[in-house]
């Protein structure tokens, strides 16, 4: 034999012996991503060479200098084919990567590469995929699996049993398309699921400052359902798209190859690099569309999938309402509906587009009754994460997030970021936080009881529901491939089990009543959702009715109905099973008359079944047709031709019956879904709504918690407020503070006081009672009297922005701008030691100049922090009525000997201008060598005095 065949057979038999011992391991099959039309192309990538013989004269020779070997063939087909993937490829009981695919994988999963051959080669075990998969994704690759196509079962029958095994791609995986378990217990961040975000953007005319663009973005989150929307115009700071962005946080973002501007392509690229959570070192991925679609070709891609959403829906129920969704989307406006194609088209690449099918659940970003919390803003009041390691921890998402549920967690980081403004609504959220916080009526506290000890222990009933979604969408197509089927179901039969208790649990918590008032709760938010939870009693009794429930917690698929003539498909091939069993019997009794053994037995070894043994001590006369399978010193085992046939046929039955398990549960998923999803949606979101009001009323029940009261004066009055996060993270009391914007008093409040003496601290606290107050939560302090504001807009700290290309300054005045173009009369204004990025003489007269503006021409509720005493005194006296001058309150003690002045800190807002921002005593706490503070102590004196002189010339 000569060499290369020689190496190519252990090639191929080391590739079947690793194949086989990994059909014997127990696997954990991740949720599929392909299907319809992407699948039907991508199942045309099967790649097999079932080359045999000698080495040809025209064989392709790798870099090695050595041919290619089979399975390296497979691999540089499906590179070729997939060159922006990094694949995972099934070898054995190993998932391999080769080439580039390795070097990434060595360096991301601290695994050792290695040469093989013509390949890089690294590899990890079957039962380690999930886990380093999720590794891969986070860090912002597309990840494909590719499988082993065929059964070791097959192949050793087969007439082809030397050659590689058929590979193709069965799984196709970004950070956002990859959908856990329900019962999965990680997240991308507290509250958090990956959202994909198609963004497009129109230029409206303009060069330069003036230039101005219109955009409409869609984002999805494939693991929930839920869909938002906006379509805007910004200007070339694009702070309305950054605003956006911090909002979302997308996981992944879409954009056309063409047609999106260098500046809006900065504020992506810098919002990718700024979007690395520290923690997990997530990263965020750009995907580029090769071809952008128009309008009329994007609605008419659209109507199709709707067109066929709408027969679906109509066949399952005679009460649906003809064209609503085709309305739905008609409604849109244009470049949102290419925002939409586009997004549509991306994941039905990954089998996930049944996630667009129900616009119940479309919401537009910018509604009327939600609060603006700039990009800024939430950065600045740390809404959801801190800024010093950019955890949750310390930030108001931590303080208040006491949900039971991850979907009601979610929700509640919805409500946190997008305040109320509509009065009644906000009412309603307060009036009944405060019925479960103070209620001593016994009907109404069991109520509540019922309701906590609901909540215990359900799983994401929000994912399980698009998981169910996407078993429904799986093509009917990919059937006949049962091995990529067995990859491919989202929701498999033990999580429907857990879902379908779950819910069960919750329709059978309260009894049924006539109307909603009847369920006894003084606030109709608590009735309503606690009247909706009984009517899901008859959706689920029709689905159970149909589901052997125990079985399907045990995952067994093929006897999950009640009613199997329902699904003669199944019923065929267990019938083919059956006969089979019943001819190997037969066949048995032959052999043992043919070999004269009576008490003969099938023997199984290695994967091998239907095995004849025969003891060499005991040889006979074998008959030619009997293939010889495996040998050993004492005795030889064989497959008769027609034991070979009936396993082939045994082999074929037992994949239809899989295949027809698996049709039969998509069509039951599909059923679910056409006739029952509104119902069990509205559910999942009464029962967030109810985790969401307990949390608020855990977070209500500290010490010293007051519900905010809501009038009509415009008015911002806070007694005895605290920060809620300092608060909590530490253990000695928070000074609280008393602060009055409007009404009686003034709306402009400038704050001066020593360094390190608590101002930011204090506005911060100003602007986060505010923003809980309108998210209906109780707020830390002793009372708080409110009208609605419609914007909280901050501009604090000091920091560039090199990745846009702006200077300390220019941030500085870029949110600045921002803030001058959105505030109203209704806003909530933080301005932190503006001007402090240039020249003294410069920075206070921007300060004076935008100060000025907001209170001549916006008339907004104003916090002004300045070192400038010279600017405090003169606004004072230009707006008597409309500012009031406020310091940090502290003590100032000079020693006799040494003459160093000391300041201990009050923490206490106090009326006036503060004498002096102590910079040099704080220097010396921070351990500046003391010949260096004398010497800077002299200089301010003099500068001191020459600002004096002249501050009667500047106002």
């Amino acid at each position: 034999m000569d060499v290369d065949e020689n190496h190519r057979s252990h090639q191929d038999r080391l590739d079947e012996s690793e194949a086989s011992a990994s059909e014997n391991e127990d696997e954990t099959r991740l949720p599929s991503t392909i299907t319809s039309k992407a699948f039907a192309s991508l199942r045309n990538t099967v790649v097999s060479d079932k080359s045999k013989g000698k080495k040809k004269a025209n064989e392709e020779i790798g870099p090695s200098s050595e041919p290619y070997t089979p399975l390296e063939k497979q691999v540089k087909e499906l590179k070729e084919r997939y060159p922006d993937v990094l694949l995972m490829i099934e070898v054995g009981y190993k998932y391999k990567f080769y080439g580039e695919d390795a070097k990434i994988a060595g360096k991301e999963l601290n695994i050792v590469p290695f040469n093989d051959r013509n390949f890089v080669t690294a590899g990890i075990p079957v039962h380690r995929r999930d886990i380093h998969l999720k590794k891969l994704l986070s860090q912002g690759y597309k990840v494909g699996i590719v499988g082993q196509t065929e059964t070791a079962a097959l192949k050793k029958v087969s007439d082809n049993r030397n050659a590689p095994f058929t590979r193709q791609l069965t799984h196709l995986y970004t950070a956002a398309t990859f959908i856990d378990s329900v019962d999965d217990s990680s997240a991308s961040a507290p509250g958090m699921a990956p959202i994909i975000l198609s963004v497009i953007e129109t230029p409206l005319g303009g060069m330069g400052v003036d230039e101005r663009v219109s955009i409409a973005l869609v984002g999805v989150t494939p693991s929930t359902g839920d869909v938002i929307w906006d379509e805007f115009d910004d200007s070339y700071l694009r702070s309305e798209l950054e605003t956006r962005m911090a909002h979302i946080r997308p996981s992944e973002v879409l954009v056309p190859d063409a047609g999106i501007s260098n500046t809006t392509q900065k504020i992506l690229n810098h919002f990718m690099s700024e979007n690395v959570d520290t923690k997990d070192k997530k990263k965020t991925r750009i995907e580029r569309i090769k071809k952008s679609l128009g309008y009329t070709q994007a609605f008419q891609g659209l109507s199709e999938f709707y067109s066929q959403k709408e027969k679906a829906r109509s066949t399952a129920s005679s009460n649906y309402t003809s064209g609503k969704l085709l309305a739905d989307v008609s409604g849109l406006p244009q470049k949102v509906v290419i925002a939409l194609a586009h997004v549509h088209n991306y994941l039905a690449t990954f089998g996930l587009s049944e996630v667009l099918s129900q616009t119940d659940f479309f919401s537009k970003f910018t509604e009327r009754q939600h609060m603006l919390l700039n990009a800024n803003t939430l950065a600045n009041l740390e809404i959801y994460c801190n800024q010093t390691d950019f955890t949750p921890r310390g930030s108001l998402i931590w303080v208040l997030d006491k949900t039971k549920t991850k979907f009601g967690s979610r929700l509640l980081r919805n409500w946190i970021g997008r305040p109320l403004v509509d009065i009644r609504g906000l009412q309603a959220r307060v009036d009944a936080v405060d019925e479960i916080l103070s209620s001593d009526e016994p009907r109404v506290n069991e109520r509540l009881m019922k309701l906590r000890e609901m909540l215990k222990g359900l799983p994401d009933l929000a994912k399980g529901l698009c998981r169910i979604q996407y078993g429904k969408a799986s093509s009917l197509l990919r059937l006949r491939f049962f091995f990529s089927v067995l990859n491919t179901l989202q929701c498999t039969p033990k999580e429907l089990a857990t879902l379908l208790k779950a819910f069960e649990r919750v329709a059978t918590s309260f009894e049924t009543l006539k109307e909603s008032k009847d369920v006894g709760f003084r606030s109709p938010m608590l009735n309503d959702i606690v009247f909706s939870f009984p009517s899901l009693a008859m959706p689920l009794k029709d689905i159970l009715a149909a589901l052997d429930l125990k079985k399907a917690a045990d995952d067994v698929r093929d006897e999950l109905w009640r009613d199997l003539e329902k699904y003669p498909g199944i019923m065929d091939a267990k019938s083919g099973l059956l006969s089979v069993e019943s001819e190997l019997k037969e066949e048995l009794k032959k052999i043992r008359r043919l070999i004269q053994k009576p008490a003969a037995q099938w023997v199984a070894v290695g994967g091998d079944e239907y095995l004849i043994e025969i003891k060499r001590d005991e040889m006979r006369e074998i008959p030619a047709t009997w293939h010889l399978m495996t040998t050993t010193k004492a005795a030889k085992r064989y497959h008769t031709p027609e034991v070979k046939q009936m396993i082939q046929e045994r082999a074929r039955y037992q994949e239809m019956l899989v295949s027809e398990s698996n049709k039969a549960f998509l069509s039951f998923l599909s059923e679910i879904v056409d006739k029952y999803y509104i119902p069990l949606r509205t559910a999942v979101n009464n029962i967030a709504i109810a985790d969401c009001l307990l949390s608020l009323a855990q977070v209500a029940s500290q010490d010293n918690y007051s519900k905010p009261q809501f009038v009509e004066e415009d008015v911002l009055d806070i007694e005895e407020g605290r920060h809620p996060m300092i608060e909590a993270l530490r253990s000695d009391p928070f000074i609280p503070n008393s602060i009055c914007l409007g009404g009686e008093e003034t709306k402009t409040k400038i704050i001066t006081g020593p360094n390190m003496g608590g101002k930011s601290s204090a506005v911060r606290m100003v602007a986060l009672i505010a923003l809980m107050a309108q998210i209906g939560s109780y707020v830390p302090a002793a009372s708080v009297s409110m009208s609605m504001l419609d914007a909280i807009l901050t501009r604090m700290g000091a920091s560039d922005d090199l990745a846009r290309g702006r200077s300390t300054f220019m941030t500085e005045m870029s949110e600045t701008s921002d803030i001058l173009h959105c505030a109203t009369s209704k806003s909530l204004v933080i301005l932190d030691e503006l001007g402090r990025g240039t020249s003294t003489f410069d920075g206070m007269a921007i300060a004076g100049a935008v100060l000025e503006h907001l209170i001549q021409n916006k008339s907004c509720k104003t916090l002004f922090i300045t070192h400038y005493p010279v600017l405090a005194s003169g606004i004072r006296r230009s707006f008597p009525k409309e500012v009031t001058n406020l310091h940090m309150g502290f003590t100032e003690e000079t020693g006799i000997v040494d003459r160093k002045r000391t300041i201990t800190f009050l923490y206490r807002l106090t009326d006036g201008i503060a004498s002096g921002s102590y910079g040099i005593e704080c220097a010396r706490l921070a351990g500046v060598p003391e010949p260096l503070l004398e010497a800077a102590a002299t200089k301010a004196e003099e500068m001191k005095r020459i600002v004096e002189n002249k501050k009667n010339q500047n106002w």
